[in-house]
């Protein structure tokens, strides 16, 4: 059964919402207050760790390519964060190992600070209902890219064999004439609805 389609100002997508940029506000003034970016701590992480390949793309949560690593590079080389021990590979200087154990303590704490309103209970229960609906959203997006490459494949199709026939397709409008009604916009809040925090108090 589908479930029911719900508001762009349903609740429960307005706090996670909420909660996701109250928690990415945080994590970029954690690390500007050390001149990074979240890129750069990305970059930085993988250096410390040997996972990082300079010329390949560094995959992750937040994917960096390598003309913008490369940019990067430059940028923390120039800030004293990395050094080159040979040609190509780059490490992390001997004047930054400080800076950068007092960025992964201030995130540790950061980390602690999110998840401290919660029991230890409400921790797994929570962990547990992210899942679940990043697991529905990711099906969601298999299944919209499906649709909308099969959608592209028709109107294709229409559109040559109307400008065969001397009708083009209108653009933008299907072959079977049904318009698609596309979802909703949660990912950002409307600007009609005010945060929970002030509607509460």
């Amino acid at each position: 059964m589908q479930p029911r389609p719900l508001e762009p100002n349903e609740p429960v997508v307005l706090a996670l919402v909420d909660a996701v940029t109250a928690w990415q506000d945080a994590l970029e003034q954690t690390l500007s207050a050390s001149g990074l970016t979240y890129a750069k701590w990305l970059l930085l992480r993988a250096i410390r760790r040997g996972n990082f390949v300079r010329g390949a793309p560094l995959p992750g949560a937040l994917p960096i390519d390598t003309p913008q690593s490369e940019l990067l590079l430059h940028e923390l080389r120039r800030d004293g964060w990395i050094e080159y021990a040979e040609a190509t590979t780059p490490r992390i200087s001997d004047t930054a190992t400080s800076r950068l154990e007092r960025v992964s303590q201030a995130l540790s704490a950061l980390h602690s600070v999110s998840v401290a309103p919660f029991s230890s209970q409400e921790r797994v229960a929570l962990g547990s209902l992210l899942e679940r609906m990043k697991i529905r959203l990711n099906d969601h997006t298999t299944r919209q890219i499906r649709v909308g490459g099969e959608a592209a494949r028709q109107d294709k199709l229409a559109t040559a064999a109307g400008t065969a026939g001397g009708t083009p397709n209108q653009a933008g409008v299907p072959a079977s004439g049904v318009p698609c009604t596309g979802l909703p916009p949660v990912a950002h809040r409307p600007a009609s609805c005010p945060t929970l925090a002030s509607a509460r108090f």
